[in-house]
C-alpha cells in the first residue's frame, strides 16, 4: 500500500489535502480526478454550492512527476496539484 498526501494549490482551495492508496489508480489523471471528486463531496456535504460551482471548473494536475516516480515515494510525501 502506497499512500501519499496529496495538497491542492489553488486561490481559492489552498491547503485542502486529501491521503489516496495510490493502489487504487492507474495514472496521474485519475489522482487528479479523485482529488477533485474528494473535493467536491467536502464541498457538497457542508452546503459551499459557490465554491462547488468554481471547483467543477477547476482543471487540476501534477508537475513534474511521472506516475510510476508517485509509486516510489514513501509514506508522508506531499504531492502538490494545481490549476495554474
Amino acid at each position: 500500500m502506497t499512500v501519499i498526501k496529496f495538497k491542492i494549490s489553488d486561490k481559492l482551495f489552498q491547503g485542502y489535502e486529501v491521503d489516496l492508496d495510490l493502489n487504487y489508480y492507474e495514472s496521474i489523471d485519475g489522482i487528479c480526478t479523485q482529488v477533485k471528486e474528494t473535493l467536491l463531496v467536502h464541498l457538497d456535504l457542508h452546503k459551499f454550492e459557490v465554491l462547488k460551482s468554481h471547483a467543477k471548473k477547476v482543471n487540476f494536475h501534477i508537475h513534474d512527476w511521472e506516475f510510476g516516480n508517485l509509486l516510489l515515494q514513501g509514506e508522508g510525501t506531499i504531492i502538490w496539484v494545481c490549476n495554474h
